[in-house]
């Protein structure tokens, strides 16, 4: 294995060279038999006109799949299993998390796995650097990561009225979770801690979305639950998913733990709880692996962009430089002027619409975008928002 250049020396690099030269430090954290994480951090100095990172499978390499953590940047795409970003302003330090799985039966130690490259024009002069070569990782370490857990709590404050807390545990560092709170009937709620969620609200749901854990701590949110009526009546219910690389695991939460209460109140409690027995099961939490169900979410939509540019073309520019001849809108942005198919409900269709580019047309390097209620977010954002499946 290439051992990575030391990030302190950054610093040193910033104040002696003039040329944007990059630094890259990176470790594998995480190895089973056929996969591994690695955690990666990429600093660059001086300025960039145009810069691209690029994850590039080495010749012979026995990878199978390659999957990031969501970075920002200008664009990024994904062809033949090589991703790529590319920034038109300078990004200083970045990022990144990846998960490599392999062919267990063609790999052997010390095969290379994936080129680390990075290219950039500065001042009208094209550089291209291999900033290291990861190699498949020795064995495994015995036993595997603890599995994230939850719990839900609950402290009433009035007949009709409670203060829930939720408890997250064991969660990776940089994993996506998304938990989804059912509100009970006749019931409403109130958001009083996030614990750095982002929040959305649905017709009977409460949903709290961490795009990067945290992970040193746990995630404790809390809301106030008001009920037509006695509030410890009320059927608690939530699910927890939590991703990180291509894994994503699916957690029922079940049921509450009242605290605060005196014994007698707590046994009424137990004796008026609905009938459902997932719904009486105190903390509950069955984690499970799951095929995702595929559904359009409101306000999500996907699209391949064709190309961009710096200007505007003619619908026969478009038609005569791509032989394309379908649908098309402009999105300008930060001076560029981007060529996105009709908008597709669903990541599917737009992976198929794309693959059929690929195919009919000179735009073989189209890829699929996606926008929440008109802007964009990142391709594993908007699967995990909505339930769907990554195809490669």
């Amino acid at each position: 294995m290439i051992a990575p250049i030391l990030l302190p020396l950054f610093s040193l690099l910033v104040a002696l060279v003039d040329s944007p030269t990059p630094v890259l430090e990176w470790d594998v954290v995480e190895r089973t038999e056929k996969a591994c994480v690695v955690e990666m951090t990429l600093a660059t100095t001086g300025e960039t006109d145009l810069s691209k990172l690029s994850l590039v499978p080495s010749p012979s390499s026995p990878l199978l799949l390659v999957h990031s953590s969501p970075l920002s940047s200008d664009e990024h795409w994904i062809k033949n299993n090589t991703h790529h970003w590319m920034w038109r302003d300078h990004p200083e330090v970045m990022s990144l998390t990846l998960h490599l799985e392999w062919d267990e039966l063609r790999a052997t130690p010390d095969v290379p796995l994936l080129d680390i490259a990075w290219e950039h024009i500065a001042h009208g002069e094209r550089q291209r650097w291999t900033l290291g070569t990861i190699v498949l990782p020795g064995n495994a370490p015995e036993g595997s990561s603890p599995e994230p857990e939850a719990q839900r709590t609950a402290k009433r404050l009035q007949d009709n009225l409670a203060e829930v807390t939720l408890t997250v545990s064991q969660v990776q560092e940089g994993a996506f979770v998304k938990i989804t709170e059912y509100i009970p009937q006749h019931c409403t709620c109130e958001v009083i801690e996030s614990a750095g969620a982002s929040l959305r609200k649905e017709e009977n749901a409460q949903i709290f979305l961490w795009f990067q854990a945290p992970g040193a701590h746990s995630l404790i949110p809390s809301y106030k639950l008001k009920c037509a009526s006695n509030v410890q009546n009320a059927a608690f219910d939530g699910e927890m998913e939590v991703a990180f690389g291509t894994r994503t695991k699916t957690s029922h939460i079940a049921g509450v733990e009242w605290v605060g209460d005196s014994p007698a109140l707590n046994e009424n409690m137990e004796l008026n709880l609905s009938p459902d027995t997932q719904s009486v099961v105190v903390s509950a939490l069955t984690a499970t692996d799951t095929q995702l169900d595929s559904s359009p979410l409101e306000g999500l939509s996907f699209s391949v962009q064709l190309l961009a540019n710096h200007r505007d073309l003619t619908a026969q520019e478009v038609s005569t430089s791509l032989n394309y001849q379908g649908g098309y809108s402009i999105f300008r942005h930060e001076g560029w002027h981007k060529y996105l198919t009709p908008e597709e409900d669903t990541y599917a269709a737009a992976h198929t619409l794309r693959s059929h580019i690929w195919e009919t047309t000179s735009a073989t390097d189209a890829f699929v975008t996606a926008s929440l209620e008109g802007e964009r977010i990142s391709i594993q954002e908007a699967l995990l928002l909505s339930n769907q499946n990554w195809i490669p």
